[in-house]
């Protein structure tokens, strides 16, 4: 049976836009519909559209339906003209692949790769509608051919062993996306197999593992993306581990974490001193999140700076008697051991501050009688040029400041913060506004007669400074990264970062791991409503580099790179900081330090990108090749609101500002979670 309806007779109006309908007056638009059942020819319907016609909208139809994969494996959409009982044929879309798809027959089906919430889409000429789907996602694995029986054990839990506890990671850590998964680890008896169970709102993970890694378990790189992309902002990704040996089982032990919404950016530069890619001497070694450590500059090449924006390193070259004789500065490129730009015989360009652009460097500052890292050396602090070691004159700051200790400049290049051992030997911070090579406001914002206060770093926003409250070395010495708020002179230790929640130490061996946290950098940008910073600490990484490492032998391989995720909305006096991760791709033998977060060199227009942060311009945009493909390319500015890292002067320039999103460091920002 055909039925030919003519819309011009229908009213009223329902679904989410309208739209006059193409055509004209004395050529209609047809559109063949299909029945309820997407039955064949003889049970379809005609939609007939003039242009004289009531504008029409569309419906589409369930309304936001919920899957739960893979016990329904599909789900079929129709689409709906305004009055009209009789599906039209439309043309179907899905946001988000990874999802799910959908068909032109408006069947849609998950991907089994992630859960979530995607729209489907359907168009009729001009007219257009939207719903959501929501896809709940149930995976099991079985890697290590775990038996039935087993299973089940494992399932029903136990209390056999009450040494049965978490090692790594800690509960409440925040990670994001685009690393590899933690390695999770556990103290007792050795397991015979695992049973590790992840829920979140979407999600409900189930795997079984064997006894070929029986304190450890590592979720496969594909699992852990299930895992890392389902989790929302708010979120709450609930682990349980319940293991058997010898027959009894034990668990589940529980904890959970959080998944920010974005991928970490920019490279980390860090030092070793025994790395097996350099025959187990010093360099520079970088790493990218989600990547291998690989070496950048070797030769003994170590005690470095970084510019923000991924430019130029700062460090000292050869040394002798732990002395370094040499230091210069090196350009940033694709290529490793780029040879200097500049050196010098003087080790004060280590850790000096480069501009935000490396065009300049303040050098570091040595007093007589100070010694950091085998800086012997007495020089006073100035503002070089770093492609030709000239001084450069610097009013304020000549002939004001003459021990400037591990200096740096803010991400935008409007402050400068450093040890001010003029005024304080070494046990305060200080912080200056900066103008061009202009300086001025010489303001003490840290004091502890008790400590070292050294390595300070901004915050992105240029509001807070991290720094590192101990001495001057990490070997046989105490530290830990403190917050000083630059509006109130507020200082908030980063207890959570640390290793403790308030007073109480969480760490799994307590004291003998506490208080060993030196270094932080920060990344320039905000990622997924979060900052993240890089330190050294020598605690304990689970099982793997245990509490029986020596951690203050030379070049202990307890001296690790940790990340934590910091709150962009931080309260002065409130500690913003969560608990720590270690770094994946970093050398596990190696003793590792002094991790230097920055971007990467950025590129010219018409150069591939994946975000606006990559980009000299500050936008990175889907561009239409020659042969009618697609790319991500960066562009001169466009018109309209900026993306999510693309370049920003207010928060109003942002294309998400109605949502919370704030411009940080002049790039656009997630707001942070609620």
């Amino acid at each position: 049976m055909r039925h030919r309806l003519l819309l011009s007779t229908l009213v009223g109006a329902f679904a989410v836009s309208t739209y006059a309908a193409c055509g004209t007056e004395d050529q209609p638009t047809t559109f063949p519909g299909q029945g309820l059942d997407g039955g064949g020819p003889g049970d379809e319907t005609t939609i007939i559209v003039n242009n004289d016609a009531t504008p029409f909208t569309l419906q589409i139809k369930p309304p936001d339906p919920v899957i739960n994969f893979p016990a329904q494996p599909n789900q079929a959409f129709q689409a709906f003209a305004t009055g009209s009982t009789a599906p039209v044929l439309a043309t179907w879309s899905a946001d988000n692949a990874l999802i799910g798809t959908i068909d032109q027959t408006g069947l849609f089906t998950p991907a089994g790769i992630i859960g979530g919430v995607t729209n489907v889409n359907a168009s009729v000429g001009k007219a257009s509608a939207s719903t959501t789907v929501t896809v709940n996602l149930a995976m099991t694995e079985n890697p290590g051919n775990v038996d039935a029986t087993t299973q089940g054990k494992l399932k029903a839990g136990g209390t056999a062993d009450s040494a049965f506890r978490w090692l790594y990671p800690y509960d409440q850590t925040v990670f994001p996306r685009g690393i590899d998964g933690p390695v999770m680890q556990f103290d007792g008896a050795v397991p015979d197999a695992a049973y590790v169970h992840i829920t979140s709102k979407y999600l409900d993970y189930q795997g079984f593992f064997g006894s070929s890694n029986p304190a450890r378990v590592t979720l496969s790189a594909m699992t852990w993306k299930a895992v890392a992309l389902s989790a929302g902002a708010n979120d709450p990704v609930k682990v349980e581990v319940t293991k058997i040996s010898g027959g009894q089982v034990t668990g589940p032990i529980k904890e959970t974490w959080a998944v920010a919404q974005g991928s970490l950016k920019g490279t980390v530069y860090y030092n070793t001193y025994n790395s097996p890619q350099v025959n187990g001497t010093g360099a520079i070694m970088r790493i990218k999140p989600g990547s291998p450590a690989d070496v950048y500059i070797g030769n003994c090449t170590v005690c470095h700076s970084v510019s923000a924006k991924g430019s130029t390193i700062t460090s000292g070259i050869l040394w002798g008697n732990g002395d370094p004789l040499q230091s210069g500065t090196f350009p940033i490129g694709q290529n490793a051991n780029p040879p200097p730009q500049y050196s010098e015989n003087l080790g004060r360009y280590s850790f000096g501050a480069l501009t935000p652009d490396g065009a300049m460097v303040l050098t570091h500052g040595t007093p007589p009688g100070n010694t950091i890292r085998g800086l012997t050396q007495v020089t006073t602090s100035e503002l070089h040029d770093t492609k030709t070691g000239a001084k450069i004159a610097a009013p304020g700051f000549d002939g004001v400041v003459t021990h400037a200790m591990t200096p740096t400049f803010s991400p935008d290049g409007k402050k400068v913060a450093f040890n001010h051992w003029d005024s304080g030997n070494g046990n305060s911070l200080a912080v200056m506004d900066v103008a061009g090579t202009t300086f001025s406001n010489l303001v003490d914002i840290a004091q502890d007669n008790n400590k070292i206060l050294g390595w300070p770093f901004f915050t992105p926003d240029a509001a807070h400074v991290l720094y590192h409250s101990g001495s001057w070395g990490t070997e046989n010495a105490a530290g830990d990264v403190n917050l000083v708020d630059l509006a109130t002179k507020t200082v908030t230790p980063l207890a959570m970062m640390n290793g403790f929640n308030g007073s109480t130490n969480y760490l799994p061996f307590g004291d003998p791991e506490a208080h060993k946290n030196y270094e932080p950098t920060i990344l320039p940008v905000a990622v997924g409503g979060y900052y993240w910073a890089v330190f050294t600490s020598r605690r304990v990484y689970g099982n793997i580099v245990g509490p029986g490492v020596d951690p203050f032998v030379q070049n202990s391989p307890r001296k690790k790179l940790w990340v934590s995720a910091i709150d962009i909305n931080m309260m002065p006096g409130k500690d913003p900081s969560h608990p720590a991760f270690y770094l994946p791709g970093q050398e596990l033998p190696a003793g590792n330090m002094r991790g230097f977060w920055a971007l990467d060199p950025c590129k010219q227009n018409g150069n591939t990108c994946e975000t606006g942060d990559e980009c000299c311009g500050g936008f990175c945009r889907t561009q239409t090749d020659a042969d009618g493909g697609t790319s991500l390319v960066c562009v001169p500015p466009p018109m309209g609101c900026a993306q999510e890292f693309e370049k920003c002067t207010t928060a109003g320039d942002c294309c998400g500002s109605k949502q919370g999103y704030l411009c940080l460091n002049g790039h656009c920002a997630q707001p942070p979670p609620n």
